[in-house]
């Protein structure tokens, strides 16, 4: 029930990252702005201006009646066209009965079915292609999804986000999806390829011939066997200075407290060391030396790797029983690593997320059932071989 509530609010929050994305990625022209404007007009539509007025030119007659000839007009001092030919052109010489062109520009200005205004409407081209470049570059700069880089630039208000104290340590529950616990002891095993497995949190899983990391809110102890080899001290100690420098797996702890079974027995880091683990008890003493080979190929052998294909956890291939590698994590892909005392979901940033909900119900159902390792030679829920109420194969040592 408690994931399920997570898994709710996990969907809220990205519904809001999408809108926000949506918002971010608005490819829609819409008008921004609208505005009246006037036609503009010649200073002087009629040449009023050029030429001088009426009234200012010398009065002349405004009808002549014209007879015959210009005689008339002119006057008897005018030529007279007295030869025959000019005669016959004047006596052919077509009436003109078509009515004289007015002038246009009186005419354009009289209209009154032509607009003097219009309605000038600015779109929003030029924010959205500045969004898209803006946004090509980001993209191209930064590995993050487009719903990340969303939510990286949104402004939220966290006036009324009460922020829990990290200085309290809180119960984990076992419905939750955190992917470590409060108390955690790390076995690291191994010579070519050292393992690190997940081991019960008590004394008893402890041997002489291996290191092993003990991890709480606190603390972050590396316990070191007297008979463990040079790779396996290196690989633990580099293991714990990674978890208490990057304040990984709910570890808050200032420094990493190194403890030697050979030498610091009973010193103050030790006796908190047995505290933590539910006391001192007996443990095994160091294996044979080809034990740690032995130990990487068969811990190994059982390292199940699935895939969610079709709302179905399908087996891989190609990749069941092997060691795991990062090109596996794909953005797209939803993988299952089921190492018998740990089971980790990938989920690749461009997954949906109903991809996730139907990969944490699956995972939860593989979690919970039955588990058989009756075929392989070491029980990866019990290496040591210290529990006696997990069954072991025939063949195991």
């Amino acid at each position: 029930m408690e994931s399920d509530k997570k898994l709710d609010k996990l969907e809220s929050f990205l519904g809001r990252i999408n809108s926000k994305v949506a918002g971010f990625q608005e490819t829609t022209l819409t008008v921004t702005e609208k505005a009246v404007k006037e036609v503009m007009k010649l200073d002087d539509e009629i040449f009023s201006k050029f030429y001088r007025r009426v009234a200012e030119l010398p009065r002349m007659p405004t009808r002549i009646e014209i007879s015959e000839d210009f005689d008339s007009i002119f006057g008897s001092h005018g030529p007279t066209l007295a030869s025959a030919m000019v005669q016959h052109k004047r006596s052919v010489r077509p009436s003109r009965n078509v009515q004289a062109s007015k002038n246009p520009l009186k005419m354009l200005a009289a209209r009154e079915d032509i607009r003097h205004e219009y309605t000038e409407e600015r779109l929003n081209v030029a924010q959205l292609e500045s969004k898209r470049v803006k946004a090509e570059k980001i993209n191209k700069s930064s590995e993050y999804s487009e719903a990340a880089l969303a939510g990286l630039a949104s402004k939220e208000n966290f006036s009324s986000v009460s922020l829990r104290n990290v200085n309290m340590s809180e119960q984990t529950s076992n419905n939750s999806a955190v992917p470590y616990k409060n108390l955690m002891l790390i076995q690291v095993k191994g010579r070519r390829h050292v393992q690190t497995r997940l081991v019960e949190p008590r004394a008893s899983s402890l041997n002489s011939g291996d290191s092993f990391v003990l991890v709480t809110p606190e603390h972050c102890f590396v316990w070191i066997g007297e008979f463990s080899n040079v790779i396996e001290k290196a690989k633990a100690m580099d293991l714990a200075t990674f978890i208490q420098t990057q304040k990984d797996m709910g570890c808050r702890a200032s420094q990493v407290q190194t403890i030697n079974e050979s030498v610091d027995t009973q010193g103050s880091d030790a006796q908190e060391f047995w505290t933590i683990l539910g006391g001192q008890m007996p443990y095994k003493s160091a294996g044979p030396p080809e034990e740690d080979e032995r130990f990487e190929s068969g811990i190994v052998e059982t390292n199940c790797i699935f895939r969610l294909v079709d709302d179905k956890l399908v087996p891989d291939d190609e990749e069941w029983g092997k060691i795991p590698h990062t090109s596996l994590l794909a953005s797209k892909e939803v993988l299952v690593f089921d190492f018998g005392s740990e089971v980790y979901v990938w989920h690749g940033k461009e997954v949906t997320l109903a991809q996730r909900k139907v990969a944490f119900q699956l995972v939860k159902h593989l979690w919970n059932g039955m588990f058989d390792y009756s075929c392989c030679d070491i029980n990866p829920l019990d290496p040591g071989g210290c529990n006696t109420l997990i069954p072991r194969s025939e063949g195991a040592n």
